[in-house]
């Protein structure tokens, strides 16, 4: 007890001590970190902090931004054109979201089952190609081939099917961009997935097929729920990218023909930089992130139903 009371005191000499030097450590985080900081806050934090004061003017781009409060958002929920987009984008949703997991979680399990190793690698390196390209460039060749006389019909017709005008259709547009949108992001499920194929242990599938399993109860009982914090990324990530789709639209359809491929973010670019309404296009774009993040918590929420942490 009696040597208590000088210990503490020589702590408290080694902490006033350390404080320059931790201070000097304290400022030189500070300074590494404010580059990063600042882009941040320059190109992220501010411009949306602007764009939801522009969403409650009547502003044209060029002329005095006007007060309106939350016209623009009373305006936006009673736009038929709006709900007509919004209509467009979950269509789209439900057609490539669901088939580009399943084809990316099918495509990855077939080449994690490859016994050569050099053909995992082709294969890996060819379906992530899609991705690093250039999107407006790979959009314009898809154009030429989903054309009325283009490749596909082409091929349709060998097989005896008449081929519909694609983008020409109002029934079959979006589905012809689903179709390039998976054909163009499957390769980021696949990488995905394939990191989280090599992690599950062989020795289960060793036990499973000891025990009789077949190879679609190994997959269903033992690499579903394994791999399952991976699906569930996969899918937030293309649920996420499907409720913005902007580019494939606007170079393979341009939102027709009419609006009937119109989707909420191109219906957004055409009220902001064809009409001028920069106003109105913010309060769609905070009404878009609303629903966005909506569906994001309703996924969050219900994970816990099927996805699996317990391997992790």
């Amino acid at each position: 007890m009696q040597n208590a009371a000088p210990l503490t005191t020589m702590t408290a000499r080694k902490k006033r001590r350390a404080s320059p030097m931790r201070r000097q450590e304290t400022l030189l985080a500070a300074l590494l970190i404010l580059p990063s900081t600042l882009g941040i806050l320059a190109f992220a934090v501010l411009p949306i902090a602007a764009s939801l004061g522009i969403s409650l003017t009547d502003w044209g781009g060029l002329s005095k931004p006007n007060f309106v409060g939350l016209q623009n958002y009373a305006t936006a929920l009673q736009d038929p054109r709006a709900t007509s987009a919004l209509s467009h984008t979950l269509i789209y949703v439900l057609l490539a979201v669901p088939t580009g997991l399943a084809i990316s979680l099918t495509l990855a399990v077939w080449i994690n089952n490859l016994k050569a190793g050099w053909l995992r690698t082709v294969f890996r390196t060819v379906y992530y190609l899609p991705m690093v390209t250039i999107g407006v460039a790979v959009a314009l060749l898809w154009q030429v081939l989903l054309a009325p006389q283009g490749l596909v019909n082409l091929i349709l017709g060998w097989l005896g099917v008449h081929g519909p005008n694609w983008l020409g259709s109002p029934s079959w547009v979006l589905p012809a961009v689903a179709v390039f949108s998976v054909w163009q992001g499957s390769g980021q499920g696949i990488i995905l997935f394939l990191a989280s194929l090599a992690s599950v242990p062989k020795d289960l599938y060793e036990a499973a097929q000891l025990d009789g399993a077949k190879p679609f109860e190994a997959f269903r009982y033992i690499t579903l729920p394994m791999i399952s914090p991976t699906i569930f990324l996969v899918l937030v990530l293309s649920l996420i990218g499907a409720l913005q789709v902007f580019e494939a639209v606007l170079v393979l359809s341009g939102g027709g023909p009419g609006d009937s491929s119109t989707t909420v973010a191109l219906y957004i670019y055409k009220t902001a930089f064809t009409f001028f309404k920069m106003g109105y296009a913010s309060a769609l774009a905070w009404l878009l992130a609303v629903i966005l993040i909506g569906l994001m918590v309703i996924q969050w929420r219900n994970q816990s139903k099927w996805v699996n942490y317990d391997q992790i």
